[in-house]
């Protein structure tokens, strides 16, 4: 799919709330998402799974092979639960991901950082929070399974697939752990 549908095609769909069925290059599966916003590098969503909402994810365009809009019965009845009914955008500055960042460090959430490429050495999942923002990367302190933290964990921009936020995960380990 060239770019430029792309692009057409989550500007038909931004705010809108029309389920988008998303093909990523490193998932031979489809996602489904609510476009609440793009930029020309980024895109943030609420993805749909099972007739449930969790959380916001940002991802790169480039990473997206194709997007189509579906309008079927699933639709219907995501509206007929209002399951939208409570999804409102949070402020987040898409121009990059140096300000992805910085706008959800000022938000004071918990973050999932991820490399979902299936390469072993790239692949990566970090929970955690923001430290410092760099040019080229975020700097974070993540928490492992076993609630150990660790600190100054570099990412660069270039590697991450994912970014997700305010998601049942997330939100509970913020719940039981403090920064």
């Amino acid at each position: 799919m060239k770019k430029s549908d792309k692009m057409n095609l989550l500007h038909e769909a931004k705010g809108t709330y029309q389920l988008c069925r998303c093909y990523f290059k490193y998932d031979p599966n489809y996602w489904y998402f609510f476009i609440l916003d793009h930029s020309d590098k980024l895109l943030f969503g609420v993805e749909e799974d099972d007739f449930m909402l969790d959380g916001f994810q940002i991802r790169k365009i480039s990473d997206l092979k194709k997007i189509e809009i579906k309008n079927d019965i699933c639709m219907k009845i995501i509206e007929e639960e209002n399951l939208l009914s409570n999804v409102s955008k949070p402020p987040v500055d898409l121009s990059s991901w140096k300000s992805v960042f910085a706008s959800l460090n000022a938000l004071n959430v918990y973050i999932i950082i991820e490399n979902e490429n299936t390469v072993e050495d790239e692949g990566f999942f970090y929970l955690g929070y923001v430290t410092a923002i760099k040019d080229c990367c975020v700097i974070i302190s993540s928490v492992d399974a076993n609630g150990e933290w660790f600190d100054d964990i570099k990412i660069p921009y270039s590697k991450i697939t994912s970014v997700t936020f305010n998601d049942r995960y997330s939100k509970t380990w913020q719940k039981y752990l403090s920064k």
